[in-house]
Protein backbone atom coordinates (compact mmCIF):
# COMPACT_ATOMS: atom_id res chain seq x y z
CA UNK A 1 0.00 0.00 0.00
CA UNK A 2 1.63 3.69 -0.85
CA UNK A 3 1.84 6.01 1.38
CA UNK A 4 -0.83 8.29 0.43
CA UNK A 5 -3.15 5.52 0.46
CA UNK A 6 -2.23 5.01 4.60
CA UNK A 7 -2.53 8.18 5.13
CA UNK A 8 -5.90 8.56 2.95
CA UNK A 9 -7.44 5.16 4.73
CA UNK A 10 -7.72 6.97 8.54
CA UNK A 11 -9.70 10.17 6.87
CA UNK A 12 -11.73 7.67 5.12
CA UNK A 13 -12.61 5.59 7.89
CA UNK A 14 -13.14 8.59 10.40
CA UNK A 15 -15.56 10.28 7.58
CA UNK A 16 -17.57 6.93 7.33
CA UNK A 17 -17.49 7.03 11.22
CA UNK A 18 -18.69 10.33 11.47
CA UNK A 19 -21.79 9.66 8.56
CA UNK A 20 -22.31 6.37 10.60
CA UNK A 21 -22.90 8.65 13.67
CA UNK A 22 -24.99 10.96 11.58
CA UNK A 23 -27.15 8.69 10.55
CA UNK A 24 -27.75 6.83 13.81
CA UNK A 25 -28.81 10.31 15.67
CA UNK A 26 -30.93 10.89 12.17
CA UNK A 27 -33.05 7.82 12.94
CA UNK A 28 -33.21 8.00 16.13
CA UNK A 29 -34.28 11.50 16.19
CA UNK A 30 -37.15 9.66 13.61
CA UNK A 31 -38.09 7.47 16.02
CA UNK A 32 -38.40 10.11 18.84
CA UNK A 33 -40.78 12.21 16.48
CA UNK A 34 -42.65 9.09 15.39
CA UNK A 35 -43.32 7.85 19.22
CA UNK A 36 -44.11 11.68 20.35
CA UNK A 37 -46.71 11.43 17.64
CA UNK A 38 -48.14 8.03 18.06
CA UNK A 39 -48.25 8.10 22.06
CA UNK A 40 -51.87 9.94 21.56
CA UNK A 41 -53.22 6.87 20.73
CA UNK A 42 -52.78 5.46 24.32
CA UNK A 43 -55.13 7.77 25.42
CA UNK A 44 -58.10 5.57 23.52
CA UNK A 45 -57.99 2.60 26.43
CA UNK A 46 -60.13 3.26 29.54
CA UNK A 47 -57.79 0.69 31.35
CA UNK A 48 -56.03 1.70 34.50
CA UNK A 49 -53.73 -0.82 35.27
CA UNK A 50 -52.59 -1.56 31.95
CA UNK A 51 -51.76 2.56 31.22
CA UNK A 52 -50.04 2.75 34.45
CA UNK A 53 -47.25 -0.44 33.11
CA UNK A 54 -47.44 1.54 30.20
CA UNK A 55 -46.39 4.75 31.33
CA UNK A 56 -44.02 3.10 33.73
CA UNK A 57 -42.08 1.46 30.74
CA UNK A 58 -42.67 4.08 28.45
CA UNK A 59 -40.46 6.47 31.19
CA UNK A 60 -37.38 4.64 30.54
CA UNK A 61 -37.51 4.70 27.01
CA UNK A 62 -37.97 8.00 27.21
CA UNK A 63 -34.91 8.98 29.47
CA UNK A 64 -32.80 6.65 26.27
CA UNK A 65 -34.11 8.18 23.82
CA UNK A 66 -33.23 12.25 25.44
CA UNK A 67 -29.28 10.53 26.31
CA UNK A 68 -29.05 9.40 22.53
CA UNK A 69 -30.28 12.82 21.45
CA UNK A 70 -29.71 15.12 23.93
CA UNK A 71 -31.01 18.48 22.13
CA UNK A 72 -34.11 16.84 20.49
CA UNK A 73 -36.93 18.34 21.21
CA UNK A 74 -39.59 15.41 21.21
CA UNK A 75 -37.40 13.87 23.76
CA UNK A 76 -37.72 16.76 26.15
CA UNK A 77 -41.30 17.54 25.70
CA UNK A 78 -41.97 13.07 26.14
CA UNK A 79 -39.95 13.24 28.90
CA UNK A 80 -41.89 16.75 30.60
CA UNK A 81 -44.90 15.07 29.62
CA UNK A 82 -44.40 11.72 30.79
CA UNK A 83 -42.94 12.35 34.54
CA UNK A 84 -45.71 14.81 35.08
CA UNK A 85 -48.41 12.47 33.95
CA UNK A 86 -47.06 9.46 35.50
CA UNK A 87 -46.95 11.93 39.08
CA UNK A 88 -50.61 13.00 38.31
CA UNK A 89 -52.24 9.82 37.04
CA UNK A 90 -50.57 7.07 39.03
CA UNK A 91 -48.30 7.93 41.95
CA UNK A 92 -51.18 10.25 43.24
CA UNK A 93 -53.62 7.88 43.12
CA UNK A 94 -51.46 5.78 45.18
CA UNK A 95 -51.27 8.93 47.52
CA UNK A 96 -55.06 8.89 47.96
CA UNK A 97 -55.17 5.30 48.74
CA UNK A 98 -53.16 5.95 51.48
CA UNK A 99 -54.89 9.16 52.79
CA UNK A 100 -57.87 6.97 52.93
CA UNK A 101 -56.40 4.37 54.44
CA UNK A 102 -54.55 6.54 57.14
CA UNK A 103 -51.71 4.68 56.28
CA UNK A 104 -48.61 7.63 57.46
CA UNK A 105 -45.43 5.70 56.33
CA UNK A 106 -47.46 5.06 53.13
CA UNK A 107 -48.55 8.95 52.37
CA UNK A 108 -44.98 10.29 53.26
CA UNK A 109 -43.96 7.45 50.70
CA UNK A 110 -45.94 8.50 48.03
CA UNK A 111 -46.27 12.25 49.03
CA UNK A 112 -42.17 12.36 48.36
CA UNK A 113 -42.70 9.99 44.82
CA UNK A 114 -45.29 12.53 43.43
CA UNK A 115 -42.51 15.28 44.26
CA UNK A 116 -39.97 13.56 42.91
CA UNK A 117 -40.97 12.87 39.75
CA UNK A 118 -42.59 16.40 39.02
CA UNK A 119 -39.47 17.50 39.99
CA UNK A 120 -37.67 15.38 37.72
CA UNK A 121 -40.49 16.90 35.06
CA UNK A 122 -39.55 20.69 35.76
CA UNK A 123 -36.11 19.89 35.65
CA UNK A 124 -36.30 19.10 32.18
CA UNK A 125 -38.23 21.67 31.37
CA UNK A 126 -36.11 24.32 32.67
CA UNK A 127 -33.52 22.80 30.44
CA UNK A 128 -35.86 23.37 27.62
CA UNK A 129 -36.39 26.46 28.19
CA UNK A 130 -33.25 27.33 28.78
CA UNK A 131 -31.57 26.06 25.99
CA UNK A 132 -34.09 27.82 23.89
CA UNK A 133 -34.12 31.68 25.59
CA UNK A 134 -31.67 32.09 28.44
CA UNK A 135 -32.37 33.41 31.67
CA UNK A 136 -34.91 31.27 33.53
CA UNK A 137 -32.83 30.40 36.32
CA UNK A 138 -31.81 33.87 36.94
CA UNK A 139 -35.01 35.11 36.77
CA UNK A 140 -36.63 32.53 39.21
CA UNK A 141 -33.62 32.63 41.36
CA UNK A 142 -34.57 36.95 41.73
CA UNK A 143 -38.22 35.48 42.52
CA UNK A 144 -39.84 38.49 40.66
CA UNK A 145 -42.89 37.79 39.43
CA UNK A 146 -42.47 40.92 36.54
CA UNK A 147 -39.22 39.36 35.68
CA UNK A 148 -40.96 35.51 35.35
CA UNK A 149 -43.88 36.98 32.94
CA UNK A 150 -41.27 38.83 31.11
CA UNK A 151 -38.93 36.00 30.52
CA UNK A 152 -42.08 34.05 29.07
CA UNK A 153 -42.71 36.38 26.35
CA UNK A 154 -39.46 35.02 24.78
CA UNK A 155 -41.36 31.94 23.72
CA UNK A 156 -43.92 33.47 20.55
CA UNK A 157 -44.27 29.88 18.71
CA UNK A 158 -47.19 28.11 19.19
CA UNK A 159 -45.46 24.93 19.41
CA UNK A 160 -43.57 26.36 22.69
CA UNK A 161 -46.72 25.67 24.57
CA UNK A 162 -46.88 21.98 24.95
CA UNK A 163 -43.55 22.30 26.88
CA UNK A 164 -44.50 25.34 28.91
CA UNK A 165 -47.71 24.05 29.77
CA UNK A 166 -46.95 20.69 31.16
CA UNK A 167 -43.71 22.44 33.19
CA UNK A 168 -45.75 25.03 34.64
CA UNK A 169 -49.00 22.02 35.66
CA UNK A 170 -45.73 20.06 37.34
CA UNK A 171 -44.32 22.62 38.98
CA UNK A 172 -48.14 23.56 40.28
CA UNK A 173 -48.88 20.06 41.20
CA UNK A 174 -45.86 19.82 42.92
CA UNK A 175 -46.85 22.44 45.65
CA UNK A 176 -50.30 20.47 45.70
CA UNK A 177 -49.02 17.44 46.86
CA UNK A 178 -47.19 18.67 49.85
CA UNK A 179 -48.86 21.76 51.14
CA UNK A 180 -46.61 21.75 53.86
CA UNK A 181 -43.83 23.41 51.92
CA UNK A 182 -44.07 27.14 52.38
CA UNK A 183 -41.33 28.37 50.30
CA UNK A 184 -42.58 26.23 47.33
CA UNK A 185 -46.20 27.74 48.01
CA UNK A 186 -44.49 31.04 47.64
CA UNK A 187 -43.43 30.42 44.36
CA UNK A 188 -46.55 28.50 42.74
CA UNK A 189 -46.97 31.68 40.76
CA UNK A 190 -44.21 30.43 38.54
CA UNK A 191 -45.99 27.70 37.73
CA UNK A 192 -49.42 29.39 36.98
CA UNK A 193 -47.53 31.81 34.75
CA UNK A 194 -46.04 29.11 32.65
CA UNK A 195 -49.44 27.81 32.11
CA UNK A 196 -51.03 31.20 31.53
CA UNK A 197 -47.96 31.64 28.75
CA UNK A 198 -49.09 28.46 27.07
CA UNK A 199 -52.48 29.10 26.97
CA UNK A 200 -51.91 32.79 24.98
CA UNK A 201 -50.01 30.84 22.69
CA UNK A 202 -52.82 27.96 22.32
CA UNK A 203 -56.00 28.59 23.89
CA UNK A 204 -57.49 24.64 23.59
CA UNK A 205 -54.24 23.46 24.86
CA UNK A 206 -54.87 19.52 25.82
CA UNK A 207 -58.31 20.53 24.92
CA UNK A 208 -58.66 23.12 27.19
CA UNK A 209 -56.56 21.84 30.46
CA UNK A 210 -55.12 24.98 30.69
CA UNK A 211 -58.08 26.91 31.62
CA UNK A 212 -58.84 24.07 34.26
CA UNK A 213 -55.27 24.30 35.67
CA UNK A 214 -55.74 28.09 35.96
CA UNK A 215 -59.23 27.90 37.22
CA UNK A 216 -58.48 25.51 40.17
CA UNK A 217 -55.45 27.91 41.39
CA UNK A 218 -57.88 30.73 41.56
CA UNK A 219 -60.51 28.72 43.16
CA UNK A 220 -58.10 27.66 45.76
CA UNK A 221 -56.26 31.22 46.04
CA UNK A 222 -59.45 32.82 46.30
CA UNK A 223 -60.12 30.84 49.26
CA UNK A 224 -57.49 31.70 51.07
CA UNK A 225 -56.82 35.43 50.41
CA UNK A 226 -58.60 37.19 47.09
CA UNK A 227 -61.76 36.26 47.71
CA UNK A 228 -64.88 36.54 45.08
CA UNK A 229 -62.91 38.69 42.44
CA UNK A 230 -60.56 35.14 42.65
CA UNK A 231 -63.55 33.11 42.21
CA UNK A 232 -65.11 34.99 39.14
CA UNK A 233 -61.55 34.05 37.57
CA UNK A 234 -61.83 30.60 38.12
CA UNK A 235 -65.16 30.25 37.27
CA UNK A 236 -64.42 32.22 33.65
CA UNK A 237 -61.74 29.60 33.05
CA UNK A 238 -64.06 26.54 33.87
CA UNK A 239 -66.30 27.53 31.40
CA UNK A 240 -64.01 28.94 29.08
CA UNK A 241 -62.46 24.88 28.98
CA UNK A 242 -65.54 23.13 29.14
CA UNK A 243 -66.50 25.62 25.90
CA UNK A 244 -63.45 24.78 24.32
CA UNK A 245 -64.13 20.90 25.14
CA UNK A 246 -67.87 20.84 24.78
CA UNK A 247 -67.35 19.26 28.51
CA UNK A 248 -66.70 15.99 27.31
CA UNK A 249 -63.22 16.20 28.83
CA UNK A 250 -64.81 14.68 32.50
CA UNK A 251 -61.38 15.59 34.94
CA UNK A 252 -62.62 19.42 34.39
CA UNK A 253 -65.58 18.45 36.34
CA UNK A 254 -63.73 16.61 39.30
CA UNK A 255 -61.09 19.75 39.61
CA UNK A 256 -64.04 21.84 39.81
CA UNK A 257 -65.96 19.81 42.21
CA UNK A 258 -62.65 19.68 44.15
CA UNK A 259 -61.69 23.43 43.99
CA UNK A 260 -64.48 26.06 43.19
CA UNK A 261 -67.46 23.87 44.11
CA UNK A 262 -65.53 23.15 47.77
CA UNK A 263 -64.28 26.73 48.78
CA UNK A 264 -67.51 28.78 46.97
CA UNK A 265 -68.95 31.40 48.96
CA UNK A 266 -71.76 29.72 50.74
CA UNK A 267 -74.09 31.35 53.49
CA UNK A 268 -76.32 28.10 53.92
CA UNK A 269 -76.58 25.96 56.63
CA UNK A 270 -73.97 23.62 57.19
CA UNK A 271 -72.41 24.92 53.60
CA UNK A 272 -74.98 22.62 51.67
CA UNK A 273 -74.89 24.20 48.40
CA UNK A 274 -71.28 23.84 48.32
CA UNK A 275 -71.69 19.80 48.88
CA UNK A 276 -74.25 19.67 46.59
CA UNK A 277 -72.79 21.36 43.84
CA UNK A 278 -69.94 19.52 44.65
CA UNK A 279 -71.72 15.90 44.56
CA UNK A 280 -73.52 16.89 41.07
CA UNK A 281 -70.64 17.89 38.92
CA UNK A 282 -68.93 14.39 40.39
CA UNK A 283 -72.17 12.25 39.54
CA UNK A 284 -72.09 14.14 36.53
CA UNK A 285 -68.53 12.56 35.57
CA UNK A 286 -69.83 8.94 37.05
CA UNK A 287 -72.96 8.85 34.99
CA UNK A 288 -71.01 9.64 31.88
CA UNK A 289 -70.69 7.02 29.20
CA UNK A 290 -68.17 7.39 26.54
CA UNK A 291 -67.68 10.82 25.62
CA UNK A 292 -65.06 11.30 23.53
CA UNK A 293 -62.83 8.63 22.75
CA UNK A 294 -59.56 10.69 22.41
CA UNK A 295 -59.54 11.00 25.66
CA UNK A 296 -60.98 7.92 27.33
CA UNK A 297 -57.86 7.50 29.33
CA UNK A 298 -58.00 11.02 30.60
CA UNK A 299 -62.08 10.10 31.29
CA UNK A 300 -61.27 6.93 32.65
CA UNK A 301 -59.11 8.33 35.40
CA UNK A 302 -61.78 11.18 36.26
CA UNK A 303 -64.12 8.77 36.60
CA UNK A 304 -61.85 6.66 39.34
CA UNK A 305 -61.57 10.22 41.05
CA UNK A 306 -64.78 10.82 41.08
CA UNK A 307 -65.64 7.26 42.78
CA UNK A 308 -63.01 8.17 45.32
CA UNK A 309 -64.50 11.41 46.13
CA UNK A 310 -68.12 10.70 46.32
CA UNK A 311 -67.54 7.76 48.60
CA UNK A 312 -68.71 8.22 52.57
CA UNK A 313 -65.19 7.80 54.00
CA UNK A 314 -63.84 10.20 51.88
CA UNK A 315 -66.13 12.64 52.11
CA UNK A 316 -66.34 11.81 56.04
CA UNK A 317 -62.06 11.78 56.94
CA UNK A 318 -61.14 14.30 54.19
CA UNK A 319 -63.71 16.43 52.66
CA UNK A 320 -65.82 17.23 55.20
CA UNK A 321 -62.74 19.16 56.52
CA UNK A 322 -61.32 20.72 53.46
CA UNK A 323 -64.38 21.53 52.24
CA UNK A 324 -66.14 23.22 55.91
CA UNK A 325 -69.16 20.96 55.45
CA UNK A 326 -71.16 20.71 58.79
CA UNK A 327 -73.41 18.57 57.07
Amino acid sequence: MSLLSRLALPLVLGAALASSGCIKKTLAKGQIKSTREGSAAFQTTADFETARIAASAGIAQFEGMHMLVPDDDNAYYLLIRGWASLAFAFVEDDLEQAILAGDDDQIAYHRARAKSMYTRSVNYGLEWMESKNAGIHEAIKHGSEKEIQEYVKKFTDEEDADFLFWTGQAWMSRVNVDKGDIGAIGQVFIGRTFVERAVELNDGIERGSGHVILASYYARTGFNTLGQESFDKAKAHFDKAFQINGGKVLLGRVQMARSYACRMHDESPGRKASFDMYMKLLNEVLEADDPLPEARLTNAIAKRKARRYTSKKWIEDVAREDCGWEL
